[in-house]
């Protein structure tokens, strides 16, 4: 008894391997810094803004996002913060261990590692470059500039 192929619709063809979609592989780590050798994602923005938090201090989630709303990051959601000390526990850069907490449960406080203070140091000088950019951007950007129409319009 032989297996039937499922159906395509008339005129679709099944693509050669070369032509498949290939999952795109995530950048290297260098173990040593930290940083990715194909450069900064915007995703890992806030990843500068979690260590700087843990850096000042042993924290838990909540003291994370209280000290994200102080810096002006008001829109992270706490799935997402905890999404990341994952990310950053399985890459060493953070640990955590479990703590009583003052009169309720415990809870999963997270401690810098030393390659998490080499990586907060790159994350500060990927800031510096968009600083700079930025900067660059709104001394050139006039708002209320009219623009130049072109003849015949």
């Amino acid at each position: 008894m032989s297996r039937a192929e499922p159906t395509r619709p008339k005129g679709t063809a099944k693509r050669p391997a070369a032509a498949r979609p290939t999952r795109r592989k995530a950048p290297k780590r260098d173990e040593a810094s930290g940083s990715a050798e194909a450069g900064w994602s915007p995703r890992d923005l806030l990843v500068p803004y979690v260590l700087l938090a843990i850096s000042a201090q042993k924290a838990h989630g909540y003291y994370i996002e209280q000290y994200l709303r102080g810096l002006g990051l008001a829109q992270v959601e706490m799935s997402r913060i905890y999404r990341t000390l994952r990310q950053l526990e399985a890459q060493g850069l953070v640990t955590s261990e479990w703590e009583a907490g003052p009169g309720g449960p415990a809870r999963r406080v997270y401690t810098l590692t030393g390659p998490g203070r080499v990586w907060l140091q790159s994350g500060a000088a990927m800031l510096e470059g968009y600083r700079t950019a930025i900067d660059a951007f709104f001394g050139r950007y006039r708002p209320n500039a009219t623009t130049k129409k072109e003849p015949g319009q």
